[in-house]
């Protein structure tokens, strides 16, 4: 008897769970799906699994077409319930929000990407650095979008470079996701190199200083084999002649400075182990540091040379003591 009535209260039970599930299952389905409000896709097409959670069977189902490449689109939502009812698909409740936001994924291209990859085949053709080649791309270019899933999202399919001139025409590939789009671009391609000039003008023998002297990049065909092409071949040399701001300056239009001018009152000096002597004389010459110039002795009228050693000293270069004595008394 009692073994009877174990087994009828198991019956009960059982069916009270069953009569639980079915009430669960009638309330939610096991396909029941919710809608996204906000969805990012690479493809071009839209599918039921993008749209909603738990679409399962039905993922893979194509209901609408996506936006262009890097276009944010908006979807009614009664339209992606619609397709989702008609599809088969049970949605667990009806969405609060009156659209959907489609973001199509993307790569922009921009015009320094386009210029980089003119620039290497370039410099590839010009047997040059890709960083000393500079590209100058005809009117404006705007970002291309390339396809987010792009291994390679633009690519040079197709270049000519004319030396002479530097013109070019190129042919971009540029990936929008199983095909491409191609760009037409022409410009200019040219190698150069860095050269020093001046920021501001500089009179005849006026010192260049290291604040004068600015570096730019030009045309490498345009910088002659007289050119200045280092900051050291200027900084505190003279200006041989009025050098104007910009302009490629010649290793021929400086040179040292001169801190003796014909004219000036300088100190004579010489020195030897024992004997040491100076006067005061008259410069018959210019000269840098380093230069020999000769100095009139006011006092005794007599000339001398002497190694030009800093502004307004000469030393005396005779070797004989007695020539300098009777030079410089």
């Amino acid at each position: 008897m009692a073994t009877m009535h174990a087994l009828l209260l198991r019956i009960v039970l059982a069916a009270a769970l069953a009569t639980l599930a079915a009430g669960f299952i009638a309330t939610h389905p096991a396909s029941a799906a919710d809608l996204r409000p906000r969805i990012e896709i690479d493809g071009a097409i839209v599918t039921l699994g993008d749209l909603f959670d738990g679409a399962g069977d039905l993922t893979d189902r194509a209901v609408f077409r996506a936006p262009d490449l890097g276009v944010t689109g908006a979807l009614p939502a009664a339209d992606a319930v619609k397709a989702a009812v008609a599809a088969g698909l049970a949605v667990d409740r009806l969405p609060t929000f009156a659209s959907v936001t489609v973001v199509r994924r993307a790569v922009m291209v921009d015009a320094e990407a386009l210029r980089m990859l003119v620039a290497e085949a370039a410099a590839t053709r010009l047997g040059a650095a890709t960083e000393n080649v500079e590209v100058t791309i005809d009117g404006t270019v705007a970002p291309v979008a390339a396809a987010a899933t792009a291994v390679a999202p633009a690519v040079l399919s197709d270049f000519v470079l004319q030396s002479a001139s530097g013109r070019f025409n190129a042919i971009i590939a540029i990936d929008v996701g199983g095909s491409s789009r191609p760009i037409a671009l022409s410009g200019r391609a040219v190698e150069t190199m860095a050269v020093p000039v001046l920021n501001r003008p500089i009179d005849r023998r006026a010192v260049i200083h290291a604040s004068d002297v600015t570096i730019v990049r030009i045309d490498k065909r345009r910088v002659p084999g007289t050119a200045a092409i280092d900051t050291d071949e200027l900084v505190d040399m003279a200006a041989k002649r009025p050098l104007r701001a910009g302009e490629l300056i010649a290793t021929a239009d400086v040179e040292p400075p001169r801190v003796v001018l014909r004219g000036d009152l300088i100190t004579l000096q010489y020195s030897r182990p024992g004997l040491t002597l100076s006067a005061r004389g008259r410069a018959l010459g210019d000269g840098a540091k380093g230069d020999i110039v000769s100095v009139l002795n006011e006092q005794s009228k007599r000339t001398i040379q002497g190694i030009v050693t800093g502004a307004g000293t000469v030393a005396v270069t005779a070797s004989s003591p007695t020539v300098v004595k009777t030079a410089m008394n």
